[in-house]
């Protein structure tokens, strides 16, 4: 048997163990009360044999249908990681997610409503998600309903608060979006951005001319303007965090050069 099919079929038994029946949106067919789903559960809210389910968590290499897959994501609720595995773990091409299926825990809010700096949480598709108070004065674009930083920072509007845009901000911007929009290409929500960004005016031009444009480093210096903190642009520097093993969300801080620059 191919081990890593064997383990995954113990990776799936776990998360059917740990899948509460009483979260179900539909009757689980079996009497009595228990805080787990059994493999005979599973066969007949998917409609196979307890054989043929069982099979598919010993590893077993069958063809099992697209069907039955998507069948047990919807039924133990797995997240886009899981569930990609599963997929690919059974030969099939994993389902394109689009926005909102990543959201930040309990943990990682309280520590962006924490910071004393400019800071945000967004996705892959830079879909802003959470955004703390410092964040909201001082870059109200960020806490629109349905904000994109990619969209907004292609934007004419952008360019007053982005100086210098075409030569320290457009390209490095571009190269960060370019390399998510390769590394991601199951995401229909980047897929959209890309092609809301290219509409704005000479971006398409900037695309086709920068085909070798790198992202900056992390301690590259930025200027932005902030007219409640300078009556000149900051340089600031834009760091990313995430959570361990995680790349669906993206927790980003902008921390002014001059330690002696803070934000009101």
């Amino acid at each position: 048997m191919d081990a890593r099919r064997e383990d995954l079929g113990r990776m799936l038994r776990a998360w059917r163990m740990a899948r509460d029946p009483a979260l179900l949106p539909e009757p689980v067919p079996f009497r009595g009360h228990r805080s787990y789903l059994t493999q005979l559960d599973m066969a007949l809210l998917l409609g196979v044999s307890e054989r043929w389910y069982r099979a598919l968590e010993r590893g077993e290499d069958r063809k099992y249908a697209r069907e039955m897959i998507d069948g047990v994501v919807r039924i133990l609720d797995l997240s886009p990681g899981r569930a990609t595995a599963l997929h690919r773990g059974t030969g099939h091409q994993p389902p394109r997610y689009r926005a909102g299926s990543a959201r930040p825990d309990d943990a990682m809010l309280d520590l962006l409503h924490q910071q004393r700096r400019v800071s945000w949480i967004c996705d892959q598709a830079w879909d802003v998600l959470a955004v703390n108070a410092v964040a909201a004065r001082h870059c109200p674009w960020l806490a629109r309903p349905d904000a994109n930083v990619m969209t907004w920072a292609f934007s004419t509007e952008a360019r007053y608060q982005l100086r210098d845009w075409d030569t320290k901000w457009a390209g490095p911007l571009l190269g960060r979006l370019r390399l998510a929009w390769q590394r991601w290409p199951d995401n229909e929500r980047l897929d959209d951005v890309v092609r809301a960004v290219r509409r704005e005016p000479g971006v398409a031009e900037l695309w086709e001319r920068t085909a070798d444009v790198r992202a900056p480093h992390d301690d590259a210096a930025l200027p932005m303007y902030f007219p409640l903190v300078a009556p000149d642009p900051v340089d600031v520097r834009i760091a990313a965090y995430g959570r361990f093993g995680d790349t669906a969300l993206r927790w980003l801080v902008l921390t002014p050069v001059d330690p002696a620059v803070v934000f009101p």
